[in-house]
């Protein structure tokens, strides 16, 4: 399963990226995420750093954990999510400008059939993850869109 996902916000890229890197805001605009579990304890600099977070899932509150893979500062940044039971969904964020004062972010959301980890977990990725990710991501984006346009982000 694959989402590909691409929007332009209207602020600078160096202020988006900065503000979607900042692990202690993802609740505030990754739709279904709740909270990030021990923010003291997390880091999100170097492959292998990782962040607990709570997402609630079908109504139901599950945790699980972001790995970062790679990070090219105002670029790229890949990392892996995992939630017990669930398959693991790769995430890439894609950066470039949109002009002086503008940036697009384009986001890949995959799943790979190996990552499966249960029957529930097969079940899950065929009949409702793509709709569930693909439901989050564009909330999420039109929720980064409110954040930007509102100046909330300074």
């Amino acid at each position: 399963m694959r989402t590909e996902i691409a929007k332009s916000f209207p602020v600078p890229l160096k202020v988006g990226f900065d503000y979607l890197d900042d692990y202690k805001l993802w609740p505030d605009w990754y739709v279904g995420m709740t909270e990030v579990i021990d923010p003291a304890m997390s880091q999100w600099i170097f492959p292998g750093d990782s962040v607990k977070f709570a997402y609630r899932l079908l109504g139901r509150r599950v945790e699980g954990v972001c790995t970062l893979d790679e990070k090219i500062e105002g670029e790229f940044v890949r990392f892996h999510s995992d939630v017990p039971g669930l398959p693991r969904v790769h995430h890439e964020f894609h950066y470039g400008t949109a002009g002086d004062e503008a940036f697009i972010m384009k986001v890949v959301l995959e799943t790979k059939e190996d990552d499966l980890t249960s029957f529930f977990g097969k079940v899950i990725d065929k009949t409702m993850l793509p709709r569930v990710l693909d439901r989050d991501l564009r909330g999420s984006l039109d929720n980064l869109e409110e954040i930007f346009v509102a100046g909330l982000h300074e």
